[in-house]
């Protein structure tokens, strides 16, 4: 549907042609730069070679030279105003490439090293400015515009030579996946740096060319806008950002809504960076580092976002910036001769810049090389300066073909560079560390976990939750709703055993109440429905019904069945058979040792990160219970009234983690000696079980826990193998995980685990599946 002007409206409309056009344009560049990536890709290269291949081939050097008519039809349309439309499809190309950048960007890390990362941009932009400063100088004047303004073009000059490209970049880096590494931040780094220093520069050179003058004040204003527009957006700007990130989480749950706030975010810092004549994309960078410290932006948002930018903007991005250039000119020996020196200074001065300012950090010989390939890239943003140049009247249309050609090749030259020189640059034990650590992050169910749902009545189970929920908490994003699930108003003595905890910790928290009117058999339902508002995970004490005297009676009440059978996320379920009476005040159960039995796969890790999480969460203790005050709406205030976080004078606990497994078929007799060549076989299978636990208690130790492991191959019920393993070691709480399986009206959890829920001699927490 084209949309028609209103009568007397001051908004024109697109026309029905240049509609038309555009989608032509959208949609071939978006085929041939995505045929073109993947056939880059076939070879080993970087898709993004295959996509600036693309816009030469539908531009003016090859499709306008085969078919001139065709090209001027689709590509050169009467209406310049709509050409202004692909030029919106690029820019939100390269801003949501840039985003995506600004997510990948670790500042601690760059901030940590930003002595390096300033040399190196330093070298970087110094000595390509001098060379392309001082080759301008001795360039014959039939390749200035205005001879007079010689020295003019000559700062301009050495500023397009100082102009890296950050999408290009950013990224080969992501492809790669390299973009976290070390190297790989620093290549952002100083690049990003260069790229706003060149634009101050740039609008200097701007002035002169302009009003024929360098204005101090011009230039002093320009640092200041971006000086100024950084330091607010790392202060207020942040504090903003996570206000609103955290309140879109919360009050519309799911990926969409929070990749759309990002978007909406994205543009808002690009139009504060754009009014001030600073370079929008920019200001996407800059949110998306803001927005990659905040917990809640986790890597499934990053994976979609990436896939939306990577899959369509960003290849029409690349292949739009050769549609406008024509390298026919470069058929003049003379322009295609000086093209070629001004290339190789252009090469030359980046690759020496970096070098030295990477040896002079300190930083090895492939650390350097890589840096300076990585920083040669120029891209479109080179094309953006020339046009400048060319519309400003600094450069000739042979220097303006030859400024692009230089943009062309680094471009081209930087991706397949980079993927010889950046795996041989040596991984530090410390980096190798920080990424096995992130990369568990990436599959981290925790990592996902930024709403709990905490149902309780006050009792001694549901203040033992509480307890382990404050160490989980520890260092992470959570937002904790307290659902009191007893009968009349919440008594703010019980609620005050539990939030005491959280309060502890300083986790934000408040208490809800179940609708009076719900009957105790729909109390269950009541919290499911509550837990589907959001919730990303629901810790709940559990109270055992029955005597151990009848081992097949339910386990729990029907309220716990309901809520584990139905749940629309993981629950932590939280058991001590030696609950005490609900009046009874629960004192903090010291943690010293935790066993984590394993058994079987668990390719989600659940038990494991939620046993290291409790381990590795600082101890807080809560003081003398504080009465809790219960507003009208339910909101209490996180850690009114308390201390900050206090050591309460134990030991981190060590995490034992037993790895079960069964014996060979075979191994043993039926009077329980071992069948000829059966010890082998056992060996064997402690060997296989060894290098399970190891690799199972990666996590733990990169998480920064201390963890024990060991085999236990047997035949035995692994119910009782638990028990005896938790009285053996002096188990203060036991780690499992379970798929609940209904029966009947019943949940039920596993006879092992059943076994141990009702005979362990310790508190047990149990993770399931949503």
């Amino acid at each position: 549907m084209v949309v028609l002007a209103v009568e007397g409206s001051s908004m024109a409309a697109i026309s029905h042609d240049s509609l038309l056009i555009f989608l032509v344009q959208f949609a071939l560049l978006l085929l041939v730069a995505r045929a073109f990536g993947l056939i880059a890709a076939r070879f080993g290269m970087p898709s993004v070679v295959g996509e600036l291949l693309a816009g030469h081939i539908l531009g003016p050097t090859i499709l306008g030279g085969i078919a001139p008519g065709l090209h001027e039809a689709i590509f050169t349309p009467d209406d310049p105003a709509q050409g202004h439309l692909l030029e919106i499809v690029s820019f939100l190309g390269v801003m949501l490439l840039l985003v995506l950048t600004g997510l990948e960007t670790d500042i601690a890390l760059i901030l940590a090293r930003r002595t390096t990362a300033l040399k190196v941009s330093l070298g970087g932009i110094i000595v390509p400015f001098i060379t392309g400063f001082g080759v301008a100088l001795v360039l014959p004047d039939s390749f200035v515009n205005d001879p007079d303004q010689h020295l003019t073009f000559a700062l301009f000059m050495g500023t397009a030579m100082s102009i890296s490209a950050i999408p290009v970049i950013a990224k080969v880096l992501i492809e790669m996946r390299i973009i976290r590494r070390d190297i790989g931040q620093l290549t952002l780094a100083a690049g990003m740096v260069d790229d706003t220093i060149g634009w101050i520069l740039l609008s200097i050179v701007a002035g002169l060319a302009s009003s024929g003058a360098v204005s101090a004040g011009a230039a002093a204003a320009s640092v200041i806008r971006v000086v100024g527009f950084l330091a607010i957006a790392f202060t207020l700007g942040r504090w903003l950002v996570v206000r609103i990130v955290r309140w879109v989480t919360t009050a519309v749950p799911g990926d969409g809504p929070l990749l759309t706030t990002l978007v909406v975010l994205a543009l808002g810092f690009a139009a504060a960076t754009q009014a001030l004549n600073i370079e929008a994309v920019l200001g996407a960078f800059v949110l998306g580092i803001v927005a990659g410290q905040i917990r809640r932006v986790d890597h499934g948002i990053i994976h979609t976002l990436e896939s939306v930018a990577l899959a369509i903007f960003a290849p029409v991005f690349f292949a739009s910036a050769g549609l406008r250039v024509d390298l026919s000119a470069l058929a003049d020996p003379e322009v295609l001769a000086i093209g070629v020196l001004v290339l190789a200074i252009a090469i030359g001065g980046k690759f020496v810049g970096a070098y030295i300012g990477a040896a002079t950090a300190g930083l090895g010989r492939w650390e350097a090389l890589s840096l300076g390939a990585g920083m040669n890239a120029r891209g479109a943003l080179e094309i953006i300066v020339a046009t400048i140049g060319l519309n400003l009247g600094v450069l000739t249309p042979e220097m303006f073909t030859i400024i692009v050609m230089v943009a062309i090749v680094t471009s081209l030259m930087a991706p397949p560079l980079l993927r010889f020189l950046l795996p041989r640059v040596p991984m530090g034990e410390e980096e190798r560390a920080r990424l096995a650590r992130e990369e568990g992050e990436r599959t981290s169910m925790l990592a996902g976990v930024h709403r709990v749902l905490l149902p309780t009545r006050g009792g001694t189970n549901s203040q033992l939750a509480a307890q382990l929920l404050q160490r989980i908490a520890v260092g992470r994003d959570l937002d904790v709703t307290v659902l009191h699930v007893g009968e009349g108003a919440p008594d703010p003595e019980r609620v005050g055993r539990v939030t005491s905890h959280l309060a502890a910790a300083r986790v934000r928290h408040a208490v809800r109440d179940v609708d009076p009117d719900v009957p105790a058999t729909g109390i269950g339902d009541a919290v499911v429905a509550a837990a589907a508002d959001g919730f990303d995970l629901i810790v709940l004490g559990a109270t055992e019904t029955l005597d151990d005297g009848d081992p097949d009676a339910p386990l729990f009440s029907g309220v716990v069945d309901r809520v584990l059978m139905t749940s629309p996320c993981p629950v932590l379920l939280v058991h001590s058979r030696w609950a005490q009476e609900l009046d009874d005040s629960l004192v903090d159960v010291p943690l010293t040792r935790i066993l984590l039995p394993t058994t079987g796969t668990d390719p989600e890790s659940r038990a494991p990160e939620i046993a290291y999480a409790i381990a590795t969460g600082a101890p807080a203790t809560p003081a003398a219970t504080p009465p809790v005050s219960v507003a009208a709406d339910g909101e209490v205030a996180a850690g009114e009234g308390s201390d900050p976080l206090a050591q309460v004078g134990v030991d981190q606990p060590v995490v034992d983690l037993v790895r079960i497994t069964d014996p060979p078929a075979g191994t043993w007799s039926e009077a329980g000696r071992a069948r000829r060549g059966g010890d082998e076989l056992v060996s064997r299978a402690r060997l296989i079980g060894e290098e399970i636990a190891t690799a199972e208690a990666a996590m733990g130790l990169a998480m920064g826990a201390e963890v024990t492991t060991r085999v236990e191959v047997t035949d035995a019920p692994k119910g009782t193998v638990v028990v005896d393993l938790a009285e053996r070691t002096g188990a203060s709480l036991i780690v499992m995980r379970s798929d609940v399986q209904p029966i009947t009206r019943r949940a039920f959890l596993g006879h092992d685990l059943d076994h141990v829920l009702r005979h362990a001699p310790c508190p047990v927490a149990v993770i399931t599946r949503a």
